[in-house]
């Protein structure tokens, strides 16, 4: 993996496994953003999650397809013991994992970024994918642990990719209205009558994101729009 990848990644990581190490066992119990979790429960899911991409490079460079979880039961389960760990072996799986993915991401083998493995809910796509989806671990986590790190502290060129990638997967979901993104950054949800919302594009990222009510954004001057939770 060259720099120009690798740097926001690991920069990523960074960021997060210091903010983690500087929370205190009793902050690292007290809730998230996230529905019924405790902060401990975001970062052992991130954990978790790292854990699991690590295994899907290491079967490919095996010759294995690996299996990114064995079901969604088996990782909530998981996530559940996980953050009933004392904090401070929460705080160092967080960095081991993280760490170890970030190695393992280094070091595969640029003729095997294609290689196969099997994702959360059966579907089989190429292990490349270990890179943005670590990316997205580590950026929206970071927010949901609701211990300081803000949408705007999102680096701009994760806002770009994911306000792209977002976007087009609300596009085509049944149970949302059609988006398009324009630039200067402007999110045209396709109601009857459209409602252009136009903001900062971390700020948007965060409504699109479910991070946001919406808080500092110009829908037009009428209500945003009901959106459906990104999954």
């Amino acid at each position: 993996m060259n720099a120009p990848e690798w740097e926001p990644l690991a920069g990523s990581g960074a960021r997060l496994s210091g903010h983690a190490q500087a929370l205190t066992d009793d902050d690292l119990h007290e809730d998230s953003a996230l529905p019924a979790w405790s902060r401990a429960h975001v970062l052992t899911h991130v954990a978790q999650a790292a854990d699991a991409r690590t295994g899907l490079l290491l079967a490919a460079r095996a010759g294995q397809v690996g299996r990114q979880y064995l079901s969604e039961q088996a990782r909530a389960e998981a996530i559940e013991a996980g953050a009933r760990r004392p904090a401070a072996v929460v705080r160092s799986d967080l960095h081991r994992a993280v760490q170890e993915c970030l190695t393992a991401i280094r070091e595969h083998p640029v003729q095997l970024w294609d290689a196969p493995g099997i994702w959360l809910g059966g579907h089989r796509r190429p292990v490349r994918g270990v890179v943005t989806g670590l990316r997205r671990e580590l950026e929206y986590h970071h927010v949901d642990l609701a211990a300081g790190y803000e949408p705007a502290g999102w680096p701009d060129d994760f806002v770009v990719t994911e306000l792209s990638r977002v976007t087009a997967r609300m596009d085509k979901r049944a149970d949302a209205p059609p988006m398009t993104l324009t630039c200067p950054t402007t999110v045209r949800v396709s109601i009857t009558p459209p409602v252009d919302v136009t903001g900062p594009p971390a700020a948007i990222l965060a409504l699109l994101s479910g991070r946001s009510d919406g808080t500092g954004l110009d829908p037009d001057g009428r209500a945003l729009p009901a959106l459906p939770p990104l999954s």
